[in-house]
């Protein structure tokens, strides 16, 4: 079902570019697209049931996915904060009595490992956002939206160029993690642009050049940008990597109130952008450690 594929990668581009462009004005994307990508796989997902003529027990998977999915924007108490909270439990209660049976039923189908592999994904995601090598929360929403999106790796006519020649790849390497592995490349292009643009400033300071530029302090409030030095024991040092809960606005007052009018900064872009982009990469290139494999 090549135009399947094609619908899942033409609105989870359209999406996407929508979040990026609102993530690069604002800084912020609304969690509206990831509900809405999320409801979108979802509905494909049973669709591609229904044609395939899957056995009726396959759509039991629909319980633990939504439940999974739709929780992560469910503001909330704990299951057993301040006493028990039923309405929750008894989702989580009816997701794994869900999975229970389909394991039992269906382990042996490649199907029923398609699908569990999304679900795991989206546990994947939470993770890599909790030690923080996922730093936004919307890049997190995002990727774990796609992956109800994409159970599979789009085919769309001759590409990938890459074509995935061993099906246990779509399972050891899900596409939603192809898409952050390609985004991540991508965003390498940041600390080489970075590179060029200090060398021909004649800025040369590792390993801030690569990481950011200098800026006035004035104008550093007046753009997305974090500081990556900071004034300590009366001292004025780099700190390369912001910290949660660092008020940066404060930051730059207390470097100006301190005499620095000039800071070496590190500009917020983004990282849906090279989501967006490394899902174009995946679609059209595909896998580059497929070239690898034996």
């Amino acid at each position: 079902m090549e135009w399947l594929d094609l619908s899942r990668v033409v609105v989870a581009t359209a999406v996407l570019v929508i979040a990026s462009v609102s993530d690069w004005r604002t800084r912020s994307a609304s969690d509206l697209n990831w509900l809405f990508l999320g409801c979108v796989g979802l509905g494909l997902i049973i669709y591609q049931l229904a044609y395939a003529n899957a056995p009726y027990g396959y759509y039991l998977f629909i319980i633990p996915l939504a439940v999974v999915f739709f929780d992560i924007f469910w503001d909330r108490k704990g299951i057993f904060e301040e006493g028990i909270n039923i309405v929750p439990l008894l989702f989580y209660v009816a997701a794994f009595i869900s999975i229970a049976y389909l394991f039992y039923n269906f382990w042996r189908e490649e199907l029923f490992w398609q699908l569990l592999v999304v679900l795991i994904m989206f546990f994947v995601f939470m993770f890599l956002y909790q030690v923080d090598i996922i730093k936004g929360g919307a890049d997190a929403k995002a990727l774990i939206a796609l992956s109800l999106v994409f159970p599979t790796y789009p085919i769309l006519g001759s590409f990938p160029l890459i074509p995935v020649q061993y099906q246990i790849m779509t399972l050891v390497f899900p596409f939603s993690l192809l898409i952050l592995f390609n985004g991540a490349i991508l965003s390498l292009v940041v600390p080489i642009g970075l590179l060029f643009y200090n060398g021909a400033k004649r800025d040369f300071k590792f390993p801030a050049m690569l990481l950011g530029y200098r800026s006035g302090v004035q104008e550093a409030k007046k753009r997305f940008v974090w500081p990556m030095q900071k004034i300590e024991e009366g001292q004025l040092k780099f700190a390369y990597f912001p910290k949660e809960g660092d008020d940066h606005k404060v930051m730059l007052e207390t470097l100006e109130k301190a005499g620095v009018m000039r800071v070496w900064v590190t500009p917020k872009i983004p990282f849906l952008i090279f989501i967006t982009a490394g899902l174009i990469m995946s679609a059209i290139i595909g896998n580059l450690v497929l070239l690898f494999a034996v």
